[in-house]
């Protein structure tokens, strides 16, 4: 469901004449709330959500498998491979980003 509020204001002195008086009357502030719902809203709302979290969920696997089989080598054999060990965080997480992107 989607709110959107407008004021509606309008802050004019009119007079107001009753007799040989004369007072003014300042109109109050007021807002509207329109609502508008929109159709499958909920179901589709509900099924994003789920695949969000399953994405999530996939990316934050891949991420930690590599983090795990990376921190297993040995300093020597990450040189080898051109890596240090500072590396690799980052690297798990553009793995984990490549994996979900396909």
């Amino acid at each position: 469901m989607q709110s959107q509020h407008s004021p509606i204001f309008s802050l004019k002195q009119t007079p107001e004449r009753s007799g040989s008086n004369e007072t003014y009357r300042v109109k109050q502030m007021a807002a509207v709330t329109h609502q508008t719902a929109l159709k499958g809203a909920p179901a589709t709302g509900l099924a994003s959500l789920i695949e969000a979290a399953k994405t999530r969920y996939a990316r934050y696997r891949i991420y930690r498998q590599t983090v795990n089989e990376l921190s297993e080598l040995s300093n020597r054999e990450l040189a080898d491979l051109g890596l240090h060990r500072s590396m690799i965080r980052r690297l798990a997480m553009q793995a984990a980003e490549e994996y979900c992107a396909r």
